[in-house]
């Protein structure tokens, strides 16, 4: 017994000396003779991943990010394998080359018609009648005097809008009136960006997560299985009117998008991408455009002088209407102070400030902004409004 004991002790001691050797080495090759060593950064972000992951937790992550940009510079180690770049020459070399780049593209040519104007104006009656459920119920707050979430009303009617230009589902969303029944897309997203700033932890940690008792790991996890839950719904619903040669349901995006074929080629979606897409529609369909209208609005209510200007510019250039809403085509022509303030709303509060990471996949690396880049380093581009209103000043 004496003797596994004395093994035992051995045994974790041959332990500890393999970590005070591996630990103090894999630190030095990191700092030293990484890559990426040469480049300014927190000291903590150039040996784990984790430090990048606490920026997504503190929810504030853009304004970290540049907050490492005014102390570093334009270039910033923010993990132990990736580079935020801070000079507008960046954008086109991060986001307009590589693998998902040509990925996009095709995407694009696939699906150019069903967001064509004339695809867009042919669906005119789904956004009138939304629209004109959203007035009624904007009518009654302002004939009761009684406060109102318009937040949470921009959000249901974004989603049943959505429901019905891509599936053909009515959510309901605005006749309910409950939160419950719009998709958990913030915790869904949150889930993944954890997922993402850990990336030598994938896919581990997506496979594992279901199975640690922690509660908010838990609910995110339940969240993003009820967003899955029902997108695979309407894409089996889809896929039976399909088959069944359902002419009502042949003109969403979803029927669209199982139709659509590369003009170039003529390949076609598999099944997984369509779901792919589908996923894709129901997260970022409804979330940024009911993000996009919130801040809008929220500008526009914080700023009286440029709110009756636009009031004054739709009375002077559009007729009242009782009914229905204003055919699209001409209306940006008719409003260009009202088009001008959406405009600067995209660019001063853009719904999504997120770092759009991409890797460098040249095998003999790439020149970003004047800075030659290694590759399968990891780089991005800040993308929040901070960042923009600072280079301009």
């Amino acid at each position: 017994m004496t003797l596994g004991l004395a093994d035992g002790v051995l045994g974790w001691c041959a332990v500890a000396l393999c970590l005070i050797w591996l630990v103090p080495t894999y630190i030095i090759y990191q700092r030293y003779f990484h890559p990426l060593a040469k480049f300014p950064g927190e000291f903590t972000a150039s040996i784990t991943d984790f430090k990048k992951a606490s920026y997504f937790w503190s929810l504030s992550i853009d304004k970290k990010i540049l907050s490492l940009h005014e102390k570093y510079g334009p270039v910033v180690r923010i993990a132990p394998n990736e580079l935020s770049f801070w000079d507008p020459e960046a954008l086109s070399a991060i986001f307009k080359s590589g693998g998902r780049a040509m990925i996009h593209a095709l995407r694009r040519r696939q699906m150019a018609h069903s967001f064509s104007t004339a695809s867009l104006i042919s669906m005119e009656e789904i956004f009138d009648r939304h629209v004109m459920q959203m007035r009624d119920k904007l009518d009654r707050y302002a004939k009761s005097g009684e406060k109102l979430n318009l937040k949470k009303i921009i959000a249901f009617y974004a989603y049943d809008v959505l429901g019905e230009l891509a599936f053909d589902t009515q959510f309901e969303s605005q006749a309910k009136d409950d939160e419950s029944n719009l998709p958990p897309i913030n915790d869904h997203i949150f889930l993944g960006c954890l997922y993402g700033s850990l990336p030598s932890l994938l896919p581990y940690s997506m496979k594992l997560s279901g199975f640690l008792p922690i509660p908010w790991l838990q609910t995110l996890n339940r969240s993003r299985q009820s967003i899955r839950n029902t997108v695979a719904s309407c894409v089996s619903t889809m896929f039976r009117a399909t088959l069944e040669n359902d002419e009502k349901k042949s003109n969403t995006l979803l029927s669209q998008l199982m139709k659509a074929k590369d003009p170039e080629t003529g390949k076609k979606l598999t099944v997984t991408e369509i779901s792919s897409e589908a996923f894709g529609f129901l997260v970022a369909g409804s979330h940024t455009t009911s993000g996009t209208l919130t801040l809008l609005f929220y500008h526009l209510l914080h700023d009286p002088e440029i709110y009756s200007q636009i009031v004054e510019e739709m009375r002077r250039e559009l007729p009242l209407l009782e009914q229905g809403a204003y055919p699209y085509t001409g209306l940006e022509a008719k409003l260009p102070y009202t088009t001008a303030c959406m405009r600067e709303n995209f660019r001063h509060t853009p719904v999504f400030t997120m770092p759009l990471t991409r890797k460098v996949m040249s095998e003999s690396g790439t020149v970003i902004a004047g800075t030659q880049v290694p590759a399968g380093v990891s780089i991005q581009m800040p993308l929040s409004s901070d960042f923009v209103l600072r280079r301009r000043e």
